[in-house]
């Protein structure tokens, strides 16, 4: 390499990447890249109008606090730089031109002495070579540097920039300060702090640079590891992408030619339906004109002879001419000829034999649906409706490749399922079970076409229980009730089980009303539940406070220990059989073991000091009755509260005393309310009532119970019967 293309390369090196000229008073930032000063002062104060408060490295894209002021003059410089931009001002001349260091003159310097490391104008590079002491010194002039040269300037010793010490070479390092010094700044400056010889702290922090160096190195050799796999993944990924758009590629030319063969297999389907159809009304049509041109014959014939009006020739054919009419009168004629319905009907465009041709003499345009679709449905009540196929005459048709088919969706847009009975005879009985309220729409086609009407709506309304009967009156004989609470469904037996309080017994009677037995108990009960097993689970009340446990005919089996609850009122028990029961002492909600000897949980309601009455459980939560907050307070798995149901007043979705809770097969929570039964959903939603002549103003309802089959049996504790709803 010449000494021009060392330039070259040292200006390069020395060039700012933001302005690409050569730096002036180079600053270095944090990241190790150095730059003019200002050109990073230009750059924090276009990140300032754009507000912000950093900037980003140009090289790294490392952030940096922009300092107060806006500029970066308190950033160290670079010495490697400036060496460097010294060294470029001694062959690019103009203001960066090097000054001579000998003399007070100010004159450009022209050459250089090795020895005494100083640059020299040519007056006193004169005077150096006429002095004794000087003359045999190394010097070269600058116009004519060479390589090696040029690496000598650039390694030249750092001279101090104090004033009166310029012409000093920083020999010291001040451990202390942390800085290079010369000779007169040890004295001056630093007196009394530890220093080393520069060459001698450099040989330590080298040391201490290399460590660092070979620390990064490593880390280097890991991302670069890194970055092989990263490169590798995306190659990979990138070889995946391409081999499934190949793929993708190779199967859509599959599909097209698998699609254009299947064209070609239907289109001769089509030829031969056309063929065969065309042929038949060709056939008919012959039969029509050789009808047709036999009458005609005839009536050509008899027209000739009337015309002709010989009486001989009438007299002689006449005979004949009437036998032909009366003939071709008798004759049978032949019928049009009705081709079959064609459709094309597309059931799935994205697999393989998604279409089909249907010949039918099935007309969709008069098929119909026999619905009333102003009818409204119940919620879970299963419905039906009849589509009658027909033909071109408007009668009944069956043929077995019509396609029938029928969509219904929720108000939610989801598809509700169905079933299609098919009977055989054109008749197709329809199906379906709505699972919410609300609007539903229903569209039907017939080999791919919409039947006339097609769509229409069904409204869907909630389930309503209905009155059907009432049994009771008050009184001490059999059959009779003081004070009805509680009652109980057995749905094995079909047998209804009644805490009559003021008697102090359980009655057992039929789903009818019909009474069956009773269980005389020997103080009040307000409680009755059947178990998994059948058995009768009563509390009785005000003397003993304990849970008594019958057989269904009423035999005693045990007493369950009143350890765990002091005052049980309303019990339930859980598909798992757990036993749940409200404590009337502690106002807590009281889970025990499918025995009742072990507390399973116990939990009441935060910041409430009513009683709670009637507890029951579904989907993982507690439904819990407190008529004296007029609401239903839930709880979760855990016992935690979650929220009301309810709030004071006798409003719809307002409760003025609720006792009595059951939940029906529909998920909606039933709250005995005073003189009504209200209907919830589990979240909380006013659904619906059951409100009636067939409640008093006097009533009060204290308990309700389900069958399997969806009866609803409610009792009036002031009315002293039973309700049956169905």
């Amino acid at each position: 390499m010449d000494v021009q293309q060392l330039f070259k390369v040292l200006k390069k090196e020395a060039e700012c990447p933001l302005c690409l000229e050569t730096v002036n008073n180079p600053k270095t930032l944090p990241c190790i890249h150095s730059f003019c000063l200002e050109c990073l002062d230009k750059h924090a104060n276009f990140a300032r109008r754009q507000l912000q408060a950093k900037i980003k490295c140009p090289v790294c894209q490392t952030s940096f606090q922009i300092p107060e002021g806006d500029s970066f003059k308190n950033l160290p410089a670079s010495y490697h730089l400036n060496r460097l931009v010294d060294v470029l001002a001694l062959k690019d001349g103009g203001k960066q031109t090097q000054k001579c260091s000998s003399c007070d003159e100010n004159n450009t310097a022209s050459s250089y002495c090795f020895v005494c490391q100083i640059l020299l104008c040519s007056v006193c590079f004169e005077a150096h070579q006429r002095l004794k002491t000087t003359r045999g010194h190394r010097n070269v002039v600058i116009e004519k540097l060479n390589v090696q040269d040029v690496q000598e300037l650039i390694h030249r010793p750092a001279m101090c920039s104090q004033q009166y010490h310029e012409n000093q070479p920083l020999e010291f390092y001040c451990e202390e300060c942390k800085v290079l010094i010369c000779h007169k700044c040890s004295v001056v400056s630093h007196n009394r702090h530890t220093m080393t010889d520069t060459q001698k702290a450099a040989q330590v922090q080298k040391m201490q640079m290399k460590d660092a160096l070979e620390k990064v190195k490593a880390e280097t050799v890991i991302y670069d590891n890194e970055i092989r796999k990263q490169t590798e993944l995306m190659d990979k990924t990138k070889n995946e992408i391409l081999s499934a758009e190949k793929k993708m590629a190779d199967t859509v030319e599959e599909r097209i030619h698998e699609l254009r063969e299947h064209e070609r297999v239907m289109k001769a389907k089509f030829a031969e339906i056309y063929e065969a159809q065309q042929k038949h009304h060709a056939t008919q049509l012959e039969n029509f004109e050789l009808v047709l041109t036999q009458l005609q014959s005839c009536i050509e014939r008899g027209e000739s002879a009337l015309e002709r009006n010989v009486s001989a020739e009438i007299l002689q054919t006449n005979q004949i001419i009437v036998g032909r009419c009366e003939e071709l009168l008798n004759v049978t004629k032949p019928g049009i000829y009705n081709a079959p319905h064609l459709h094309y009907i597309i059931e799935n465009q994205l697999t393989s034999g998604f279409d089909r041709i249907v010949v039918s003499s099935t007309d969709p345009l008069l098929s119909l649906a026999e619905v009333d679709n102003h009818e409204p449905v119940g919620e879970k009540t299963v419905a039906n409706f009849i589509i009658v196929t027909r033909d071109s005459g408007g009668k009944q048709c069956y043929h077995e490749d019509d396609q029938v088919k029928v969509n219904i969706l929720t108000p939610a847009d989801d598809q509700l399922e169905t079933e299609i009975k098919d009977t055989k005879d054109g008749k197709y009985t329809v199906t379906y079970t709505p699972q919410c309220v609300g609007q539903h729409r229903v569209e039907i086609q017939v080999n791919g076409q919409l039947l006339t009407g097609s769509p229409w709506f069904v409204q869907v309304i909630p389930h309503q229980y209905q009155f059907a009967f009432q049994f009771g009156s008050q009184g001490k004989k059999k059959g009779k009730f003081d004070g009805p609470s509680s009652i109980a469904v057995n749905d094995k037996s079909r047998t209804l089980a009644v805490a009559d309080v003021n008697n102090r017994r359980v009655q057992m009677f039929g789903f009818d009303g019909s009474f069956l037995r009773e269980i005389a108990l020997k103080a009040e009960t307000c409680s009755v539940v059947f178990t998994e097993s059948g058995d009768l689970l009563s509390n009785v009340d005000m003397e003993y406070h304990k849970l008594l446990l019958y057989t269904e005919g009423g035999q005693f089996i045990r007493y369950i220990s009143d350890e765990h609850v002091k005052i049980p009122w309303y019990i339930f028990v859980g598909s798992d059989g757990r036993i749940i029961t409200c404590d009337k002492e502690d106002k807590t909600i009281k889970v025990l073991s499918p025995n009742g000897k072990n507390l399973l949980q116990s939990f009441s309601a935060p910041g409430c000091d009513a009683e709670p009455w009637c507890a029951v459980y579904q989907q993982d939560k507690f439904f819990v009755s407190y008529p004296e907050a007029y609401r239903v307070m839930v709880f979760n798995n855990a016992g935690e509260y979650l929220y009301d149901i309810g709030s004071e007043g006798s409003g719809n979705g307002q409760l003025r005393f609720p006792i009595g809770l059951a939940i029906d097969k529909f998920n909606r929570l039933i709250v005995c309310d005073a003189d009504r039964v209200q209907l919830f959903t589990l979240d909380g939603k006013y659904v619906a009532k059951v409100a009636g002549s067939f409640f008093g103003h006097h009533s009060y309802l204290a308990g309700c119970a389900l069958s399997n089959t969806g009866d609803l049996f409610v009792t009036d504790f002031n009315k002293h019967c039973i309700y049956v709803f169905k």
